[in-house]
Protein backbone atom coordinates (compact mmCIF):
# COMPACT_ATOMS: atom_id res chain seq x y z
CA UNK A 1 0.00 0.00 0.00
CA UNK A 2 1.39 3.14 -1.15
CA UNK A 3 1.68 6.15 2.04
CA UNK A 4 -1.11 8.23 -0.22
CA UNK A 5 -3.03 5.84 -0.03
CA UNK A 6 -2.52 4.84 3.66
CA UNK A 7 -3.37 8.28 4.36
CA UNK A 8 -6.61 8.09 2.68
CA UNK A 9 -7.60 4.73 3.86
CA UNK A 10 -6.88 6.33 7.56
CA UNK A 11 -8.99 9.59 6.66
CA UNK A 12 -11.95 7.09 5.72
CA UNK A 13 -11.33 4.66 9.24
CA UNK A 14 -11.23 8.31 11.25
CA UNK A 15 -14.22 8.96 9.35
CA UNK A 16 -16.14 5.39 10.22
CA UNK A 17 -15.24 4.99 13.47
CA UNK A 18 -17.81 5.76 15.99
CA UNK A 19 -16.59 7.78 18.92
CA UNK A 20 -18.46 6.54 21.65
CA UNK A 21 -17.41 6.59 25.45
CA UNK A 22 -17.73 2.71 26.11
CA UNK A 23 -15.01 1.91 23.10
CA UNK A 24 -12.39 4.15 24.92
CA UNK A 25 -11.95 1.37 27.19
CA UNK A 26 -11.51 -1.34 24.47
CA UNK A 27 -9.65 0.60 21.93
CA UNK A 28 -6.66 3.24 21.20
CA UNK A 29 -8.93 4.43 18.09
CA UNK A 30 -10.86 7.17 19.54
CA UNK A 31 -8.29 8.67 21.40
CA UNK A 32 -6.15 8.58 18.29
CA UNK A 33 -9.07 10.30 16.27
CA UNK A 34 -9.15 12.90 18.85
CA UNK A 35 -5.03 13.71 18.64
CA UNK A 36 -5.32 13.57 14.53
CA UNK A 37 -8.60 15.81 14.51
CA UNK A 38 -6.64 18.23 17.36
CA UNK A 39 -3.61 18.17 15.22
CA UNK A 40 -5.37 19.14 11.92
CA UNK A 41 -6.72 22.18 13.09
CA UNK A 42 -3.88 23.17 15.45
CA UNK A 43 -1.02 22.43 13.11
CA UNK A 44 -1.44 24.78 10.16
CA UNK A 45 -1.64 27.72 12.54
CA UNK A 46 1.50 26.52 14.55
CA UNK A 47 3.84 25.84 11.30
CA UNK A 48 2.78 29.46 9.33
CA UNK A 49 2.55 31.05 13.22
CA UNK A 50 6.49 29.39 13.48
CA UNK A 51 7.93 31.30 10.52
CA UNK A 52 5.88 34.44 10.86
CA UNK A 53 7.30 34.50 14.28
CA UNK A 54 10.50 34.16 13.32
CA UNK A 55 10.30 36.51 10.13
CA UNK A 56 9.01 39.47 12.79
CA UNK A 57 11.93 38.99 15.07
CA UNK A 58 14.82 37.94 13.50
CA UNK A 59 14.07 39.06 9.59
CA UNK A 60 17.46 38.75 7.71
CA UNK A 61 18.79 35.37 9.71
CA UNK A 62 18.91 32.34 7.13
CA UNK A 63 19.72 30.11 10.10
CA UNK A 64 16.65 30.98 12.03
CA UNK A 65 14.46 30.74 9.05
CA UNK A 66 15.81 27.33 8.10
CA UNK A 67 15.17 26.30 11.76
CA UNK A 68 11.28 27.87 11.78
CA UNK A 69 10.43 25.70 8.35
CA UNK A 70 11.90 23.08 10.11
CA UNK A 71 9.97 23.85 12.85
CA UNK A 72 6.51 24.56 10.51
CA UNK A 73 7.31 20.82 8.44
CA UNK A 74 7.42 19.04 11.54
CA UNK A 75 4.43 20.89 12.83
CA UNK A 76 2.58 19.74 9.39
CA UNK A 77 3.84 16.39 9.85
CA UNK A 78 2.24 14.75 13.26
CA UNK A 79 -2.06 14.89 11.49
CA UNK A 80 -0.25 12.68 8.81
CA UNK A 81 1.13 10.34 11.53
CA UNK A 82 -1.91 9.83 12.93
CA UNK A 83 -3.90 9.12 9.54
CA UNK A 84 -0.87 6.91 8.70
CA UNK A 85 -1.04 4.83 11.93
CA UNK A 86 -5.54 4.70 11.25
CA UNK A 87 -4.57 3.50 7.37
CA UNK A 88 -2.26 0.68 8.93
CA UNK A 89 -4.77 -0.16 11.57
CA UNK A 90 -7.72 -0.20 9.73
CA UNK A 91 -6.04 -2.81 7.38
CA UNK A 92 -5.00 -5.32 10.45
CA UNK A 93 -6.94 -8.17 11.22
CA UNK A 94 -8.95 -8.36 14.00
CA UNK A 95 -7.55 -10.67 16.92
CA UNK A 96 -9.24 -13.71 17.56
CA UNK A 97 -11.28 -12.82 20.75
CA UNK A 98 -12.32 -9.56 18.74
CA UNK A 99 -13.75 -11.03 15.71
CA UNK A 100 -15.64 -13.05 18.02
CA UNK A 101 -17.62 -10.79 19.47
CA UNK A 102 -17.07 -9.37 16.11
CA UNK A 103 -19.65 -12.41 14.75
CA UNK A 104 -21.71 -12.15 17.43
CA UNK A 105 -22.58 -8.43 16.99
CA UNK A 106 -22.86 -9.37 13.15
CA UNK A 107 -25.52 -11.72 14.58
CA UNK A 108 -27.50 -9.35 16.51
CA UNK A 109 -27.80 -7.12 13.41
CA UNK A 110 -28.84 -9.96 11.63
CA UNK A 111 -31.68 -10.73 13.58
CA UNK A 112 -32.92 -7.05 13.09
CA UNK A 113 -33.14 -7.90 9.54
CA UNK A 114 -30.06 -5.90 8.23
CA UNK A 115 -27.93 -8.38 6.79
CA UNK A 116 -24.14 -7.16 6.22
CA UNK A 117 -21.48 -9.09 4.26
CA UNK A 118 -19.22 -11.08 6.72
CA UNK A 119 -15.78 -11.09 5.20
CA UNK A 120 -13.26 -14.29 6.08
CA UNK A 121 -10.89 -12.24 7.88
CA UNK A 122 -12.77 -8.87 8.93
CA UNK A 123 -10.33 -6.21 9.62
CA UNK A 124 -10.88 -3.12 12.11
CA UNK A 125 -12.27 -1.21 8.35
CA UNK A 126 -14.63 -3.87 8.74
CA UNK A 127 -15.49 -3.67 12.56
CA UNK A 128 -15.46 0.11 12.66
CA UNK A 129 -18.53 -0.66 9.75
CA UNK A 130 -19.83 -2.89 11.71
CA UNK A 131 -20.50 -0.84 15.10
CA UNK A 132 -21.38 2.14 13.18
CA UNK A 133 -24.90 -0.10 11.33
CA UNK A 134 -24.47 -1.43 15.18
CA UNK A 135 -25.24 2.13 16.83
CA UNK A 136 -28.02 2.96 14.06
CA UNK A 137 -29.98 -0.72 14.47
CA UNK A 138 -29.58 -1.38 18.18
CA UNK A 139 -30.59 -0.12 21.31
CA UNK A 140 -28.73 1.12 23.63
CA UNK A 141 -28.40 -2.24 25.59
CA UNK A 142 -25.93 -3.04 22.89
CA UNK A 143 -23.13 -1.10 24.32
CA UNK A 144 -23.76 -2.34 28.05
CA UNK A 145 -23.27 -5.40 26.82
CA UNK A 146 -19.97 -5.00 25.31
Amino acid sequence: MTLFKTLQQGQTYQKTWILHPKLNQIFPENRIIKATKFAQTLMPFIAVFAIVWQQFFVPHSHVGLAAAVLTALFALCIPLQGLYWLGKRSQTTLPKQTAVKFQQISEQLEKKGIALPLPKNPTYQDLAFLLNKANQYLSDTFWQDI
